[in-house]
């Protein structure tokens, strides 16, 4: 989903020494928004707190919904509506929107609900729009194109003299027409109602890859396939006979969702594919995935893997590191030290006066560890978190 609507900031609400967050680009995917709530270690019971930090092109929002009430899943699904809107649509979204904030002004309403803004966001074509700027424009503008009867056939000289921004004037306040701009909207039919949107946090997605395929625009073809992964040798057989193509020539990745959500940085798809689909069928075979997909998602980040080999071998490898998904922050490196040294009443006595931070920062350069994304990572055995690549070639030194 590459048009962005809103930059949203996650983290736990009230969770004091708490240093996990995330932030998402909306409209997010089924598994970007899974890794998003992965980062923040939301457990049961806990409170999501969200923050708009960018609007992008939605700056109109903005007033709206600052303060409202509105879920993670209800945002992302506003979000997609509005990706999907041309610009003319989203002029004629902007236009609605106004005529919606003054109707309920009108109407003593109160303000617009998250439901307004969803029914909204699936009506920008309920409207017409015009190119021009006020109420004289306007009004020469119906004149010209005959929406004002009684002026019709009138010769250019008593015509030029009409009074246009008064007529104008008179058509903006009888249908209820506004400026945005550069533009004028008027709504033009009643607006459509958006269907109903999951409200409760993210569900995993019953896939690990997902790949919508189709071919290079130069192409002039628009057939698409839908590919997850990992996928059989018919399967891929079958989504390149469907694409009419062989080896994936001519062919872009038009959307992509998975497990790993940096996994666009280190496999070339389609080029790579068949390789992408054997390190798929390894992630498949990890076991307790629960545990181990965040630690491969921590480790793909820490080392900046490049290339589906290296990845391959951190799969393989995943036993040799050790990740506390329980730890966001070196206070909380310090309290859970301080909980192993002694019991939890004296943990509350001492911890007003302990520098937390200073010995959280301490434990973890001690322990050659790094604060992930997902948690406290470390190796097993607490020696330098050295990158796959050095960490082989030490072993072939000392094989020799």
């Amino acid at each position: 989903m590459d048009k962005k609507i809103f930059q949203v900031y996650l983290a736990k609400a009230d969770v004091p020494n708490n240093d996990a967050y995330a932030t998402l680009d909306l409209p997010a995917s089924p598994w970007e928004l899974w890794d998003a709530i992965e980062k923040v270690r939301l457990k049961d019971g806990e409170e999501l707190y969200m923050e708009i930090e960018d609007y992008y092109d939605f700056s109109c929002l903005a007033p709206h919904l600052s303060g409202l009430d509105i879920t993670l899943m209800e945002l992302n699904n506003l979000a997609a509506h509005l990706s999907e809107l041309d610009e003319l649509q989203q002029i004629g979204f902007n236009g609605l929107l106004q005529i919606a904030v003054e109707r309920k002004r009108w109407e003593n309403a109160g303000i617009l609900t998250v439901q307004d803004m969803r029914d909204l966001s699936v009506s920008a074509d309920c409207c017409h729009v015009a190119d021009v700027t006020d109420d004289a424009q306007l009004g020469r503008f119906y004149a010209e194109n005959d929406f004002v009867p009684e002026v019709n056939g009138l010769p250019n000289e008593l015509f030029e003299m009409l009074d246009f921004a008064k007529l104008g004037k008179k058509m903006r306040i009888e249908e209820g027409g506004v400026y945005t701009g550069n533009d004028y909207v008027v709504q033009s039919r009643n607006l459509r109602t958006a269907p109903p949107c999951q409200k409760g946090l993210p569900q995993k997605p019953d896939y690990l890859f997902r790949l919508m395929l189709g071919l290079h625009p130069d192409i002039g073809d628009d057939r698409t396939t839908e590919l997850d992964l990992p996928a059989s040798e018919e399967a891929l057989a079958a989504a390149q006979e469907q694409l009419g193509t062989l080896n994936w020539e001519n062919t872009v990745v038009l959307n992509y969702d998975g497990i790993l959500p940096n996994a666009a940085f280190f496999a070339d798809l389609p080029t790579e594919l068949e390789a992408f689909n054997e390190f798929a069928k390894a992630v498949q075979d990890i076991p307790f995935p629960e545990k181990q997909f965040p630690k491969l998602k921590a480790l793909l980040m820490q080392f900046e893997v490049q290339d589906i080999e290296t990845a391959m071998g951190l799969t393989e490898h995943l036993d040799d590191y050790v990740l506390t998904p329980e730890i966001s922050s070196p206070q909380e490196t310090a309290i859970d030290q301080l909980h192993f040294m002694t019991d939890d009443h004296s943990v509350e006595l001492l911890i007003s006066h302990v520098n937390l931070y200073a010995y959280g920062c301490d434990l973890i350069r001690e322990d050659n560890a790094v604060l992930s994304p997902y948690g406290l990572l470390h190796r097993a055995d607490y020696q330098s978190m050295l990158t796959p690549v050095q960490k082989a070639s030490e072993a072939n030194m000392t094989m020799r």
